[in-house]
């Protein structure tokens, strides 16, 4: 069935255990998955642990959240030295400017009338990060939005244009990329159909992009064809993966994935 290679646990923004995660790949006959749980690397122990002996290949990964010049861009980072001190230096820094990022939105949603505790929003969660989908989630079970299935309600609150939208200043896409190469790490544009432009898919490459996610749910036929020209121009290599969270109203665990072919890289 190929490799799904974006995955989140409850380590950041997912449901699941990273065991639960495991099974549910197992179960559904993927040849591989990957960890990329967003500025933590909490889940992989746990999961490279569990993942012996199940037939199944797992690999190590991480999804560090970026900005350059006003532009936001997510970066995975596989196969990476989830133990190296420099790596965890620098998530620990991330963890704690999302946490003031993370005040913030609370305060601005305070002002749209909607009243969240610091509990509400980290009452699941086993470690230090926290982001927009945990916030999302408490409105919901507090009942200041509905089920929401189009997420106009979490664009008009939480995404960019967003009334309670603070952005990110935790870390640049420049020093993402040398710090996934430093820790051994092949680095990989997340989902470049939600944001990105070509050109700076291209300024990426220049600045040692390695590969790009080209198999998304979000990525219609068009666009998958447009970033496999775009991944063979620029040397990229390609990967894909579902972005699963663990949400039964939202993707599926293997709703995209990647042929080992394009993957070679990794292993």
């Amino acid at each position: 069935m190929g490799f799904d290679l974006h995955t989140h646990s409850f380590y950041s923004d997912g449901l699941l255990t990273p065991s639960q995660l495991l099974s549910e790949a197992k179960a559904i006959g993927l040849e591989g998955i990957a960890l990329t749980d967003h500025d933590t690397v909490d889940g992989l122990p746990e999961f490279l642990r569990m993942s012996k002996g199940q037939g199944i290949i797992a690999i190590p990964g991480v999804e560090l959240s970026t900005e350059y010049q006003g532009t936001e861009s997510h970066i995975l980072g596989y196969g990476i030295n989830y133990q190296d001190p420099k790596l965890l230096s620098c998530l620990s820094r991330v963890l704690a400017s999302r946490k003031v990022r993370a005040e913030k939105i609370l305060q601005l949603l305070a002002r749209q009338g909607i009243k969240l505790t610091w509990q509400e929003i980290v009452k699941d969660a086993p470690g230090g990060f926290v982001g927009r989908y945990q916030i999302y989630r408490a409105m919901k079970e507090k009942g200041y939005i509905n089920e929401d299935r189009d997420k106009k309600a979490f664009d008009y609150y939480l995404g960019i244009q967003g009334v309670a939208y603070v952005p990110h200043h935790e870390l640049s896409s420049i020093e993402a990329l040398k710090l996934i190469k430093e820790v051994g790490g092949v680095s990989v544009l997340a989902h470049p159909g939600r944001l990105i432009k070509d050109e700076w898919i291209k300024f990426l490459a220049a600045n040692g992009l390695a590969g790009i996610e080209v198999f998304y749910p979000e990525h219609t036929p068009e666009m998958i064809q447009e970033y496999l020209h775009l991944a063979e121009e620029l040397g990229l290599f390609v990967t894909g993966g579902s972005d699963y969270h663990g949400v039964p109203e939202e993707r599926r665990l293997g709703e995209a994935v990647v042929e080992r072919k394009y993957i070679e890289k990794l292993f």
